[in-house]
């Protein structure tokens, strides 16, 4: 089948223009390995048209269907040689790129074992299980690289940008995430962690079980405890430890940010996370005051009003950040 064609059948379906009696068909067909290249090429061309369009938003519901109908095939077929893996690859990119506007899948050509690279968009998220069993839960702006087939001593990904990780527990198989001079070693647990190259600001916060950190500064690990959080700066080899609310640091993986009575030190923390976006305070916001509300489809910027309207506090946001100050220190929006 020709790429046209292709496409034009993919870019039916996400238009709902797919009779229902088909709808199975085609979710078959594309979990064929059959014209895997033209299949790609397709859904990169879909990719690109669609995320530039308003009305992408309005098609997730069904999109994230067609994503669990392919991921729970391929989880079926992982058994199989490592030749129909690579051959699946291609079709498996559906799993990603049917989650239109959330995040994007990329295989590289290059020989066994295939490289791939899960990216989400600014604004996004995404939810993805890696070969082994593992879950992660990749935050906007953000990056993870790993195998298509682990090796026999590690499992080891590249992340850069922020994840939370549900590790699948083998203990002869360490899991390990790559955060250029900081690595996290880990038999099974869960975590979240955060790489930022243009800071150079690598941190992880353990969530329940044990992790080992390292960094090019020190081979010798520093173990973390539940509720612990560590940031390592690349550029003055400083390492803090901190006690936390780790729930915190992964609340950003939920479908609803809910506050009950909480200070508003831990609900930037929240929000920070959960939009990707830095958010400060001038000296005179007292951030010990506790506030109660909930956060599910609000923008940033109608979250912030939200917490202006409560605290009476004033907010700037220039796209990049976001700071409160006390209304003496009003500045212009």
């Amino acid at each position: 089948m020709e790429r046209r064609q292709i496409r034009e059948l993919i870019g039916r379906f996400l238009h709902n223009d797919v009779p229902g009696e088909l709808q199975t068909q085609f979710r078959r067909w594309m979990l064929q390995p059959g014209d895997g290249d033209e299949k790609e090429a397709a859904l990169r061309e879909e990719w690109t048209a669609v995320v530039e369009s308003p009305a992408a938003a309005d098609r997730s519901e069904e999109l994230q269907r067609l994503r669990h109908t392919i991921r729970m095939r391929e989880a079926q077929q992982r058994r199989s040689r490592i030749f129909r893996r690579i051959r699946y690859a291609a079709a498996a990119a559906a799993v990603l790129l049917f989650a239109v506007g959330e995040y994007y899948y990329v295989r590289s050509a290059s020989a066994v074992p295939a490289e791939i690279r899960l990216l989400t968009a600014r604004g996004s998220k995404g939810e993805f299980q890696l070969p082994d069993g593992t879950k992660v839960w990749l935050n906007a702006s953000s990056r993870l690289t790993y195998p298509e087939t682990f090796d026999r001593r590690e499992r080891r990904v590249t992340l850069e940008g922020e994840a939370y990780f549900e590790v699948a527990r083998n203990t002869s198989h360490p899991f390990v995430v790559d955060m250029n001079r900081m690595e996290i070693e880990v038999l099974g647990t869960t975590f979240d962690a955060r790489y930022e190259r243009t800071s150079g600001i690598a941190e992880t916060t353990l969530n329940s079980g044990s992790i080992c950190v390292r960094t090019s500064r020190s081979r010798q690990a520093v173990r973390l405890r539940p509720d612990e959080r560590l940031v390592f700066n690349e550029t003055t080899g400083s390492m803090i430890i901190e006690q936390v609310n780790a729930s915190n640091y992964n609340s950003w993986i939920q479908p609803t940010l809910t506050f009950f009575d909480m200070t508003l030190e831990d609900i930037i923390t929240n929000l920070e996370r959960w939009f990707n976006v830095p958010i400060g305070t001038d000296a005179s916001v007292d951030r010990t005051i506790c506030l109660s509300f909930h956060v599910r489809h609000e923008s940033l910027e109608e979250t912030l009003q939200v917490i202006s309207l409560i605290t009476g506090l004033q907010y700037t946001l220039d796209g990049e950040s976001a700071t409160f100050h006390t209304a003496r220190t009003t500045r212009s929006r």
